[in-house]
Order: structure tokens, then C-alpha cells, then sequence
């Protein structure tokens, strides 16, 4: 990846390409490498933007999936003790 940087580098000095064609060509070259980190940089930014939204997001779900959470723990306790023949 280097080299095919400073040979674009190059191509701009002598005035074969402009800077936007360097810049299509150093990303058309690219590995994927330097894509995913900025992938990655913009989700992460985006999950920090919006961190208060999403964390009520994932409390309003918790605390519609908790009662029918709970209430599966109960059957699952009743159940068992049952099983084990009415143990206190």
C-alpha cells in the first residue's frame, strides 16, 4: 500500500493526475483496511451521538421483557419444586 501511495504521489508531482484522481485512485488501490476503520469510527461516533436515545431504547425493553422474565423464573421454581415432591 505504500508504494502504490507514493507512486500516486508521485503522478501529482508531475501533473498527471489531480489531487481528486489521486484520491480515487489511493482508494480504488486500497486494501479495505483503512474503509472498515472508518466504517468503524462512524458507528462509533453515531453510538455516541445518540447514547441517551438508544439506553432508553434498551430500558423500555428490559422493562417490557422483565415481568414475563420473572414470571417465567416462578413457573420454572414452581415446577421444580413440584418435581422434587413439594420440598420447602
Amino acid at each position: 500500500m505504500e508504494n502504490n501511495r507514493r507512486i500516486v504521489l508521485q503522478l501529482i508531482a508531475m501533473g498527471r493526475v489531480t489531487p481528486a484522481e489521486a484520491e480515487r485512485l489511493l482508494v480504488a488501490c486500497s486494501d479495505g483496511r483503512e474503509t472498515l476503520w472508518a466504517l468503524a469510527a462512524a458507528a462509533g461516533l453515531y453510538l455516541l451521538a445518540h447514547a441517551d436515545q438508544l439506553a432508553a431504547s434498551f430500558a423500555g425493553a428490559a422493562h417490557a421483557l422483565l415481568p414475563a422474565y420473572l414470571v417465567t423464573i416462578q413457573h420454572g421454581l414452581t415446577l421444580a419444586k413440584h418435581l422434587l415432591g413439594g420440598i420447602q
